[in-house]
């Protein structure tokens, strides 16, 4: 697998920033090593990624997760652990990357921004262990309560679509529905008969043709009480479908997923806040 394009080259420039530049593409291979990356073109057999000139093998990459903390250890174990990792160290990266090529390498300002994405990193981690997602998605209870409370969030709206025949003017729209409701004729024998897709209620994106099709008291088979205004064009017809709105289940992966959020994120955020007051209490000088 080779990583990057092939600027990204370390010890291509002097100072500082190519410091900075070295430490965190060797982190990034490290991250590729963690995520299991294979051999792909242009990496020699028996290594591990290519970035410009520079050939990196397991043995560097032995080096570098040795020197990572316990606790980044544990937040960057796992298939979204080795992603979060990728994700956050590659945006630090590019910031310094972009620093240098603008001649802002040494830029206190840059050095800053690349200090909080690395405090971000180190927060996720520290997070992770406190309250680690599995330990979430482990806890059966608490997501059922959560779907169950919030049942509305995990269910499909109503769906419904028209079917009709379409009309160039207001006049001859209206006429054909008095016809219809009437009994005088068919939309067969009015035209070409269309249908629109199923589609849930959406008064701000469509406000005069769904307030019609979502009456309560129209059912399936009944005609929409006046032509509505597709495109360009009138439409006269009637409900072809109702669908019900259908509950997803408690157990589809995406749901699941979903429900791991919401459930973790209160308990993130009481973590966040016990952490920021155990650091205030350690060191009071830092509080503003």
């Amino acid at each position: 697998m080779a990583i990057g394009p092939s600027r990204t080259t370390i010890c291509c420039v002097n100072g500082s920033a190519s410091r900075r530049r070295a430490s965190f593409a060797a982190v990034i291979f490290a991250a590729a090593a963690l995520a299991a990356c294979v051999e792909g073109e242009g990496v020699p057999p028996g290594k591990v990624a290519v970035v410009g000139d520079v050939v990196l093998g397991p043995e560097d990459i032995a080096a570098i997760k040795a020197q990572l903390g316990a606790y980044a250890q544990l937040r960057f174990a796992g298939q979204e652990g080795r992603a979060a990792l990728v994700e956050s160290v590659v945006a630090a990266e590019l910031l310094a990357q972009e620093a240098i090529d603008a001649g802002l390498g040494d830029d206190p300002r840059v050095e800053w921004a690349v200090l909080e994405e690395i405090a971000e990193v180190q927060l996720a981690a520290e997070l992770e262990r406190r309250v680690p997602r599995q330990s979430v998605a482990d806890d059966t209870a608490a997501l059922r309560a959560y779907y169950d409370a919030h049942l509305d969030e995990f269910t499909t709206p109503e769906r419904r679509n028209l079917e009709g025949v379409y009309f160039e003017t207001a006049k001859d729209a209206e006429q054909a529905l008095a016809d219809l409701v009437a009994g005088r004729t068919t939309l067969g024998a009015l035209g070409e008969v269309v249908s629109t897709p199923l589609q849930t209620r959406d008064d701000a994106e469509h406000p005069g043709f769904h307030v019609l099709l979502f009456d309560p008291s129209l059912s399936v088979g009944d005609w929409v009480a006046a032509p509505v205004l597709i495109g360009t064009v009138l439409v006269t017809g009637r409900v072809q479908q109702i669908i019900a709105p259908t509950p997803e289940p408690f157990d589809d992966p995406a749901v699941q997923e979903r429900l791991v959020q919401a459930v973790r994120a209160p308990r993130l955020e009481q973590a966040r806040a016990a952490l920021l007051a155990e650091l205030a209490t350690r060191y009071p000088e830092q509080t503003p």
